[in-house]
């Protein structure tokens, strides 16, 4: 009797569940595999992922198989045999490993994640060989080996739906016996491989070195279902001819911000690039607003691209803010060789990098109980890659500090120059009416109102030294803190990224109580988002709670004492600690 450690139903029912997100992600293994081919030729490669649906007898069409065809060099029968056996690839040694694949294991797990059939025609010199893997004959016992391929012909149906030449070398794969794809409609099928393929493949097809196209047929009539060429989707949006929505998709939405940094990163005695490219939008794009195509396009490929080889990963959302809606208005890349695929945690189906996170090595030193040095001193003793990644994540949070900062002021900016009142005016009246009204039966008792008694080009000037911190162009800063003035405005609210867990501040310019919104703490995405709608229940909601927020403003500014104001201050910080556990809590 045979006692095999691994039982062979087991072994490849395991195999099956080898974590592919998608069918997207997994038909993104045979495109690897194409374009790492296709570096050893001279052309162009040329990729076409195409569906054939039948029609059952519910009448609702269905995939029943999926063909990958590439015109790169094709595989000899060895080649061929060897890329169906698991973990047995091209690129396992060192050496080899300098493009986007490396371990072995494309092909056949990312077939057998999708179908139980896969069947695989190459070519080379139009000399045609074919072998296949079988899931149900793997399980029955049937099939031990991979089969010898065996001379063959490409099959006529898929010959006849490849729209390019096929030339004297390719391959083409084909799955079929489909038990296990992410959606069962071919065209909701290839406008997801669409958008993803864009994003990872998106510097191979800017460079016009890499061309995909994606396609559906019905069966029997081989009539057209869908047809596209897959556009570049840039999460950094500085590329031009994309698929971003018009204007964008001819134009950059971003700019650069400031010049691509790169790192030299030591690993086993080697040293390797790492380049960090930024970018945030451009006026007019923050202008469209979140609610329109280029917001919504932008909130999809919110993160930070982690780009090995030209190829991308993943989108990492460790350094992002998930409350605030404004973390799609800017785009970072971080791009690595594979010889520090150690480093960054590479999986063997390239889907993610698990050692890429946000760290901070003072937080983590002090968990340890010991100093910075101290620690860094073991991490170096330990070969620990986190070093490595500590520096990464610190320039990152730099890049990140500055570019919210100039997002904030941009909207800010805009929201002032805007022809439109903004929201926040009518709750700045209302709340100046209440407290005209307060002063009326009280007096003037606010440290505010003391400021009033300066001359109106005095108050003018104080604050607007404060609205130009919030991005404002000086002259119309100046215009604006003249109409506080003049108006005798008593209230002014402002949005800007503040540290600490307060969701607000308040202090005083020229008679003026001003009170910032912290944009980075969940109660401002929460509450004050509908600010930026012309109008409707949640703007008057939103105006409400500002009118709260403005009664505990000059609560603090009637305080008449130093003392019990720093209680208010200390009271209204331990106040925003317990609306961030309470928000974070129900998020």
């Amino acid at each position: 009797m045979s006692f095999p450690i691994i039982p062979q139903n087991l072994s490849i029912f395991a195999m099956r569940s080898s974590g592919y997100r998608d069918t997207a992600h997994a038909l993104a293994e045979l495109i690897d595999n194409a374009i790492q081919a296709g570096e050893d030729t001279e052309s162009r490669t040329e990729v076409e992922v195409i569906c054939i649906d039948e029609t059952p007898v519910d009448g609702r069409r269905q995939i029943s198989r999926i063909g990958v065809y590439d015109n790169a060099k094709g595989m000899n029968p060895d080649f061929l045999r060897n890329a169906l056996q698991f973990g047995n690839g091209s690129r396992l040694e060192k050496s080899q490993q300098k493009g986007i694949g490396k371990f072995g294991m494309g092909l056949p797990n990312s077939s057998i994640s999708q179908c139980k059939r896969v069947d695989v025609w190459t070519w080379q010199e139009e000399v045609v060989h074919h072998a296949y893997l079988d899931v149900q004959e793997i399980q029955d016992g049937a099939m031990t080996e991979v089969p010898e391929p065996q001379p063959s012909e490409i099959p006529y149906e898929w010959r006849s739906l490849i729209a390019g030449n096929i030339g004297k070398h390719g391959t083409l794969v084909v799955w079929s016996d489909l038990d296990r794809v992410s959606w069962k409609q071919s065209t909701t099928l290839l406008r997801h491989t669409e958008f993803i393929s864009g994003r990872v493949y998106r510097h191979f097809i800017n460079d016009k070195s890499v061309r995909i196209r994606l396609a559906a047929y019905e069966s029997k009539t081989k009539t057209s279902v869908f047809e596209s060429f897959v556009r570049s989707n840039d999460p950094l949006y500085l590329m031009s001819g994309t698929n971003a929505p018009p204007p964008f998709n001819q134009k950059p939405a971003f700019v650069m911000f400031g010049q691509p940094l790169v790192l030299a990163v030591a690993h086993n005695g080697v040293e390797h690039p790492v380049t960090i490219t930024a970018s945030i939008c451009k006026p007019e794009t923050r202008r469209e607003g979140g609610t329109k195509p280029i917001g919504q396009h932008a909130q999809k490929n919110q993160g930070i691209s982690v780009v090995r080889s030209k190829r991308e990963l993943e989108l990492n959302h460790s350094f992002t803010n998930s409350y605030d809606t404004r973390e799609r208005w800017w785009g970072i890349e971080v791009q690595f060789d594979p010889g520090l695929d150690d480093v960054f945690g590479v999986t063997n189906n390239k889907q993610s990098a698990t050692g890429f996170m946000h760290l901070n090595i003072e937080e983590d030193a002090g968990e340890e109980g010991l100093s910075v040095k101290d620690y860094q001193e073991d991490l170096v003793l330990d070969h620990d890659p986190r070093l490595a990644m500590y520096r990464i994540s610190r320039e990152i949070e730099k890049l990140l500090n500055s570019m919210r900062s100039q997002v904030a002021k941009m909207r800010e900016g805009e929201r002032v120059q805007s022809d439109k009142e903004r929201s926040e005016s009518k709750a700045e009246k209302a709340a100046t009416d209440s407290v005209m009204r307060r002063r009326e039966r009280t007096g003037d008792i606010g440290k505010s109102d003391r400021g009033e008694h300066a001359s109106t080009d005095e108050r003018a000037s104080a604050l607007t030294v404060d609205i130009v911190h919030d991005g404002v162009d000086e002259t119309k800063a100046h215009h604006l803190a003249v109409d506080y003035v003049t108006k005798k405005i008593k209230f002014r609210f402002r949005h800007a990224d503040m540290t600490g867990p307060s969701f607000f501040d308040v202090s005083t310019a020229g008679g003026v109580i001003l009170v910032t919104l912290n944009n980075r703490h969940p109660v401002h995405a929460r509450l004050f988002a509908a600010l930026q709608k012309d109008d409707g229940p949640e703007v008057q909601y939103a105006r409400e709670v500002l009118s709260l927020i403005a009664a505990w403003a000059r609560m603090e500014d009637e305080s008449p004492s130093e003392k019990l104001r720093r209680t208010l201050e200390e009271t209204r910080f331990s106040w925003g600690s317990m609306a961030l556990d309470f928000f974070e809590l129900e998020d």
